[in-house]
């Protein structure tokens, strides 16, 4: 067996040590949204509702619009959608923890005159997430359970964009997820979400209905403890071992 330095291991274990200033969460938020064919964010048919910094936080919104072509045509389209998204969040220098669930539900229908706005609107959407961006100065070991419905991932990511771990469903079976890992000092940005935009419609008569559903999700990151302290030494030192 190969036996690492004492100095390299001194180094692995400052990197751990529970005595360094450990995590910073630097801003998190809560959102939902429902839209149609807007012509803008600040609307009409735009709803949007975005709770930044708030624990526990609920964010819910909805609309029921009929609108007109571009060319002015009144009455083409009926858009009836809610969206709801609710988190509780704690933190301290040690760990960092966030409870989460959203969804979406939304219907679309369009009259024999209608013709697609798109470009000059927005394209109608429905979603609910939370994002929160942390950085830490020490290891750190994470985890994520909970359920994905149709539409709905989850994301943790370096700032840089490095991918530490990523999940979605596309199907109306629920998924289950289950997460465990470890991450160096950096920073992050943890993204759990559920959400859809309408595609591209014909023209004349449509019906197109959407839904997405993210449930007990809880996500933590947290300085291990002493007592996982020491299997995080070997299991950086085979780490190590392997790659010489």
């Amino acid at each position: 067996m190969r036996i690492l330095p004492l100095g390299l291991l001194m180094t692995l274990a400052a990197s751990v040590s529970p005595g360094l200033a450990g995590i910073t969460v630097t801003s998190y938020s809560t959102l939902a949204q429902t839209n149609g064919f807007a012509p803008s964010f600040q609307g009409p048919y735009y709803e949007q509702q975005t709770l930044t910094s708030i624990t526990p936080a609920l964010a819910q919104v909805s609309g029921d619009w009929t609108g007109p072509n571009a060319d002015g045509t009144p009455n083409t389209w009926h858009w009836v959608g809610s969206s709801r998204s609710s988190s509780t969040t704690t933190f301290d220098a040690n760990s960092y923890t966030v409870t989460a669930a959203g969804s979406f539900e939304y219907q679309l229908d369009t009259t024999a005159a209608f013709v697609d706005p798109r470009p000059s609107v927005l394209t109608p959407t429905g979603a609910a997430n939370y994002e929160g961006f942390f950085t830490t100065d020490s290891m750190l070991a994470y985890s994520i359970i909970g359920e994905l419905t149709q539409r709905a991932r989850v994301q943790l990511n370096t700032s840089s964009g490095t991918i530490i771990f990523f999940q979605s469903n596309q199907t109306s079976v629920p998924v289950s997820v289950n997460f465990t890992g470890i991450i160096p000092a950096g920073q992050y940005r943890v993204l759990i979400t559920t959400g859809l935009s309408a595609p591209a419609l014909p023209n004349g008569v449509n019906h197109y209905e959407a839904s997405g559903r993210y449930t007990d999700l809880i996500f933590n990151v947290q300085i291990p403890e002493p007592s996982t302290f020491a299997i995080l030494m070997v299991f950086i030192g085979c780490t190590i071992y392997r790659r010489k």
